[in-house]
């Protein structure tokens, strides 16, 4: 899970040096985060609810417009302080991005996080270009790229064909094997579907 977060963390830390303290008293207050995961598979209207408004800056507590709401379960002048942060993650290749409203477009920032192909050695490096290339070229949006922490897990290149990438590919190209295999045709692998097995032949050229 460190590849997946070390990223966000790092960025985190780069954000908060640009941030101003944000109340007037000589001692700043103390940062929070809250990160929910795969923020668009969940339903956003029971997740925040009233709370959306809440979030825009000028309407925290202690700002221009603060607002202050009456929770459901009773309790009442809840407000959403200044020093609470939110940071939602999400795969955009999911459909289920398609379910994130105008209202939370508004109010989030978005920062996309592309493969890093430094990352990884000369080999697992040229073959990602090159199927991400392709991938591209097919889907015409960055938001399919194959991300590096696939090759990042001490496994043969055959293993995470087979395993990773492949079935990923064929989810993206609803199973529709000629382009999977038209997705290698300029890398260093061979990869094509046995239709006498069902099954993928993968090797090196």
């Amino acid at each position: 899970m460190g590849v997946y977060y070390n990223p966000l963390v790092e960025h985190l830390k780069e954000f908060a040096e640009t941030l101003e303290p944000q109340n007037s008293t000589e001692e700043e207050l103390k940062r929070f985060v809250l990160i929910i995961d795969e923020i668009n598979r969940a339903n956003i209207s029971k997740v925040f609810g009233e709370l959306i408004t809440l979030l825009e800056d000028d309407k925290r507590l202690g700002e221009e417009n603060e607002l202050k709401i009456t929770l459901p379960n009773g309790e009442k002048e809840f407000g959403v302080p200044p020093n609470l942060y939110i940071i939602g993650t999400m795969n955009t290749a999911d459909k289920s991005i398609a379910l994130i409203d105008i209202a939370l477009r508004r109010r989030f920032e978005f920062v996309g996080y592309y493969p890093e192909y430094e990352m990884l050695n000369e080999k697992e490096s040229l073959l990602l270009k090159k199927v991400n290339e392709a991938v591209f070229k097919e889907k015409k949006s960055a938001d399919y790229l194959i991300g590096h922490a696939y090759f990042m897990k001490g496994q043969t290149i055959e293993i995470v064909l087979q395993n990773k990438v492949v079935p990923l590919l064929m989810e993206y190209f609803s199973g529709k094997t000629d382009i999977v295999s038209k997705i290698f045709a300029d890398t260093n692998w061979n990869v094509t579907y046995d239709t006498t097995n069902f099954i993928w032949d993968i090797s090196p050229r």
